[in-house]
């Protein structure tokens, strides 16, 4: 499937400029995906948030504020076969 990040809601910081974020962990990242109107998932130290959506196709779009999407990747993300 693929996903479509809306950048402007990814959790962040208040300290934190978005640019500082997205880049202090290079690669790293942890999704998850459930059904509309479920609360988060239980994160931990970490913090969950609505931030996006799946659909059909493959890839990562980044939605940025303007309503734009950067194609982020344009093939299989983890190569596990559909969702």
């Amino acid at each position: 499937c693929r996903a479509v990040l809306d950048v402007a809601a990814v959790p962040r910081p208040r300290e934190a400029a978005m640019g500082d974020w997205l880049t202090c962990f290079p690669g790293f990242a942890m999704l998850t995906a459930d059904a509309p109107g479920a609360p988060p998932l239980a994160a931990g130290p970490a913090e969950g948030a609505v931030c996006g959506e799946l659909s059909t196709g493959e890839g990562v779009g980044l939605r940025w504020p303007d309503g734009d999407i950067t194609e982020a990747v344009t093939s299989t993300v983890t190569g596990m076969g559909p969702a």
